[in-house]
């Protein structure tokens, strides 16, 4: 697999490719839709070597407790969210 990604927020823009041409000519297109280069094509394990997802501290909603979650964690998969416990 591989990763296209946007250098100023590599971790919610990202889009993934199974072959490398794929990935170069969607790093060419938005690299000429941007005007400069912007966006980045690596190996999807480079890619999470170089660009480890962070880790945050949420209480959860129901039990009151600190749970540790991804940075990139959608908002509807957050534990602190009444969204999640909704569904």
């Amino acid at each position: 697999m591989f990763v296209v990604f946007h250098t100023g927020n590599p971790h919610y823009d990202k889009r993934f490719f199974k072959t490398p041409a794929g990935a170069k000519r969607s790093q060419t297109c938005g690299n000429r839709n941007a005007g400069s280069s912007v966006y980045l094509m690596l190996e999807q394990t480079q890619f999470e070597k170089q660009y480890p997802v962070g880790m945050k501290v949420v209480k959860n909603l129901m039990t009151g407790k600190e749970v540790e979650i991804a940075e990139d964690t959608p908002w509807c998969c957050n534990p602190a969210s009444e969204s999640y416990w909704s569904m």
